[in-house]
């Protein structure tokens, strides 16, 4: 067998004999061998008098000791101090670093780090633009406060304002507080000064001058050198203005954001002081400005007092004292009317409702009827009633037994009165009946038209004729009158006069029939009269709308007649005539129109 097949088998046998090692395994053994012949080892160069003396192994030797030099570790650097760490409040949960503060990761050892060592310049300066844009942020706040306190100022003194034009209510207060009101009033006026001053104060723009230390003290690096405020950018020109951004450390820029930041912690300090003082007089000037307005309601209140006082007893020298029914079936009478047959009486009201009185003015029954119904007169041919609608502009007959409407006639209001009417809602308000022989129906109806024009009418026809459209054909008589708001109207066959009433003077107006001239006013009660009547003992009926309720005045027939009679005294002149009433004594008709 060859030497070469020999060996080749030597080797396979060895091969096989041989364990089986990892690839490093190996490398490493290899590397054992060649160190043990080098005569080095694992732990290092051998010691002296170990080995031979090769210059080649001394040369290694040499380059191994340079190389562990290079990889010696640099001495450790100190840990910044830990935070003290406090013990948990009680009933708190711990975490993982609550219970193992030692064991902190990288990320949170170096957000401690970072807690504990000071800003750079860049973060400085976002700290600093912050600062100054939030005292920036308080001085609109402190402006806007201010304004608001100037709106509720102003809308204290709107009110004060409609308050003082009310000169009724000053001739109100009773003579002796009057000196009082007026130095409560010098007061307020004191205190709005003080406030508005305080506005101007808190308002007005301001300049605080910094305190900047000398460069000596803090060094050209940390000195400002006013390139921001507008008044040391306008010192410089503009290439001087564009050198110094230029040659600008972050260090100085930071020194003027301080210096600007400190000087608006000063102007807010004197902003919110005025402030302070501002809502200070303001929450006075308010307590001061509900005072007035309390003032002013207890006048109004002793006024209001007055006028009812004075309303409820306005006439009563001449027809006498009025008695209040405060309970007369509707809740806005608007007409009343004398029913002969019964002797009840009918109340109207705007609401809808017909209510039916005894002659003491208890209520029998009420009945519902259209809205808007203003004046009731009774038919005394037939035994109906008569109703006006003054939205509807119709006439109505209504039968009181039966409790049921019968017929219904429009009325031509542009024809009747010859004119053209612009506001429907100021019609016709008043109605009564006279009879009368001869004319259609039995009698003559009369109507009063409220104002624009204020106007009384005559119409004669038949409500037993077929229902037709009442024009300027049924029109007998046709009477202008200087006064306002006529709002009813009533026939009194024992004076044979027209009684018409003037709500806004509150006035009777006696009227012949013949030419509608007007023989005399005579002031009457209640605050918004708007029925009449007279029933068959002489006893006057009014309808006051707004004060809800029926005034009775007994006897009034007599007294008028007595005034028609010759007693000029007692009544006021009719409005245009002339005679020995305008020669009487102010006493006189002060004691006829007074309470």
């Amino acid at each position: 067998m060859p030497a070469t097949t020999r060996r080749h088998g030597a080797n396979s046998s060895r091969k096989c004999l041989t364990p089986l090692h990892s690839e490093g395994t190996l490398k490493k053994s290899v590397g054992d061998r060649r160190r043990k012949e080098s005569g080095l080892t694992t732990n290092g160069p051998p010691g002296p008098g170990s080995g031979p003396t090769d210059p080649i192994a001394g040369g290694l030797d040499r380059r191994r000791e340079s190389r562990a030099e290079e990889r010696m570790p640099e001495a450790p650097r100190e840990a910044p101090p830990a935070a003290p760490i406090e013990p948990p409040k009680p009933g708190k949960k711990l975490g993982k670093i609550d219970k193992f503060p030692s064991k902190l990761s990288k990320k949170q050892k170096k957000a401690l780090k970072d807690a504990h060592r000071p800003l750079d310049s860049w973060e400085r300066y976002r700290a600093l633009t912050d600062v100054l844009d939030e005292a920036i942020d308080l001085v609109d706040l402190a402006d806007h406060k201010a304004r608001f306190a100037l709106v509720i100022m102003a809308a204290l003194n709107v009110v004060l304002f409609f308050v003082a034009v009310r000169t009724d209510l000053v001739r109100e207060i009773p003579k002796f507080i009057q000196p009082f009101v007026g130095v409560y009033v010098l007061i307020y006026a004191l205190v709005a000064l003080y406030f508005f001053l305080q506005a101007i104060e808190s308002l007005r723009p301001r300049k605080s001058q910094p305190q900047v230390p000398p460069v000596t003290q803090t060094g050209i690096e940390e000195f400002p050198l006013g390139i921001r405020f507008y008044e040391d950018i306008l010192r410089r020109d503009v290439e001087d203005y564009k050198r110094a951004w230029k040659e600008v450390h972050v260090g100085q820029l930071n020194a003027e954001l301080a210096v600007q930041a400190h000087a608006l912690a000063g102007i807010n300090r004197a902003k919110y002081t005025a402030l302070r003082r501002l809502y200070s007089g303001l929450k006075l000037m308010t307590l001061l400005a509900v005072g007035l307005v309390g003032i002013a309601a207890l006048a109004a209140v002793i006024g209001t007092a007055r006028k009812v006082t004075k309303a409820a007893t306005r006439g009563a020298k001449v027809l006498g004292t009025a008695e209040r029914i405060d309970n007369p079936g509707v809740k806005e009478p608007s007409g009343i009317a004398f029913y002969p047959p019964s002797g009840h009486l009918f109340v109207v009201g705007d609401e809808g409702l017909i209510a039916e009185l005894d002659g003491n003015g208890k209520v029998l029954k009420t009945t519902k009827i259209e809205a808007q119904v203003e004046d009731v007169a009774v038919h005394t041919p037939s035994g109906m009633l008569m109703l006006i609608s003054e939205s509807r502009s119709e006439l109505i007959l209504y039968d009181p037994a039966s409790g049921q409407e019968r017929k219904r006639w429009p009325l031509d209001l542009d024809s009747m009165l010859g004119t053209t009417i612009t506001d429907r809602n100021q019609g016709f308000e008043g109605l009564t009946f006279r009879p009368e022989e001869g004319q259609p129906g039995g009698g003559v109806f009369y109507l009063t038209h409220q104002r624009s024009p204020s106007m009384v009418i005559g119409l004669a026809f038949d409500p037993a004729a077929p229902v037709r459209r009442l024009g300027a054909e049924t029109v007998l008589s046709k009477w202008s009158l200087s006064y306002e708001d006529l709002t009813a109207i009533t026939w009194s066959q024992s004076l044979g006069r027209l009684l018409v009433i003037a709500d806004a003077k509150d006035r009777l107006l006696v009227i012949r029939p013949e030419d509608g001239a007007v023989e005399s006013e005579i002031p009457i009660p209640g605050q918004q009269q708007e029925g009449l009547a007279l029933d068959a003992s002489g006893t006057l009926w009014i309808a006051d709308d707004l004060d809800k309720s029926v005034l009775r005045i007994k006897d009034a027939a007599t007294r008028l007649q007595n005034q028609l009679e010759g007693k000029p005294d007692e009544a006021a002149p009719a409005e245009g005539t002339g005679g020995d009433e305008e020669g009487k004594s102010k006493k006189k008709k002060d004691d006829l129109f007074g309470p």
